[in-house]
């Protein structure tokens, strides 16, 4: 019987100040260790210099961000395991 690895996708959910909400889905490799695209967003929204600024995903879907303009993130792992 061979073992399939299983699929970890993180979702960040990122709230604007005007009450949307934009959620960008991400593979990862492992599901305790973010996403580099996420890491650089969150350590872009601890930043005072930076929040003048945009951030870009960029991957199968293209997505841009105010950075002034997030009133909070959250990163969730899933883990999608294949039944044999």
């Amino acid at each position: 019987m061979t073992e399939t690895t299983p699929k970890i996708t993180q979702e960040l959910k990122v709230q604007l100040r005007g009450g949307q909400t934009v959620t960008v889905a991400f593979n990862a490799e492992k599901a305790d260790i973010l996403n580099p695209q996420i890491e650089s967003f969150l350590k872009a929204l601890g930043d005072k210099d930076k929040q003048v600024r945009n951030f870009l995903f960029q991957g199968a879907r293209v997505v841009l961000i105010r950075l002034a303009d997030v009133s909070a993130a959250e990163v969730v792992s899933l883990v999608a395991k294949n039944k044999a």
